[in-house]
């Protein structure tokens, strides 16, 4: 179970030292998306998007907005920005769900093949 959004900003917050970019949301998400934890990535970007900005955000956007950037594909150099991009890059994709399901019924429908035969 993953803490609220809250307590993980605050907690995050305070245990940052003054160097590094402990104000700022979008770099706790950053951080959580380069960890693997996109529902944490996911909720501290919606958090970014509904309005709770840290104070670095707008100089950690233009540094974040380089590092999304691909070939084809600027990310503008804003907070909004970024945290879309860190929404959009931590959807999961249904198909293996899709594929999980059809093995799953596959396989019930196999074992009442075989009970209804035997």
């Amino acid at each position: 179970m993953h803490a609220p959004v809250k307590w993980v900003i605050r907690s995050a917050m305070a245990k940052g030292n003054k160097q590094d970019h402990s104000r700022s949301v979008l770099h706790l998400s950053y951080e959580a998306f380069e960890r693997g934890d996109s529902v944490q990535a996911r909720a501290l970007a919606k958090a970014v998007l509904a309005g709770k900005v840290g104070k670095d955000d707008e100089k950690v956007a233009v540094e974040l907005a380089k590092k999304l950037s691909i070939e084809g594909a600027v990310v503008a150099e804003n907070p909004t920005a970024v945290a879309n991009e860190l929404i959009s890059r931590t959807i999961v994709p249904p198909r293996p769900y899709l594929f999980v399901a059809a093995v799953a019924a596959t396989f019930i429908g196999l074992v009442i093949l075989a009970a209804w035969r035997y």
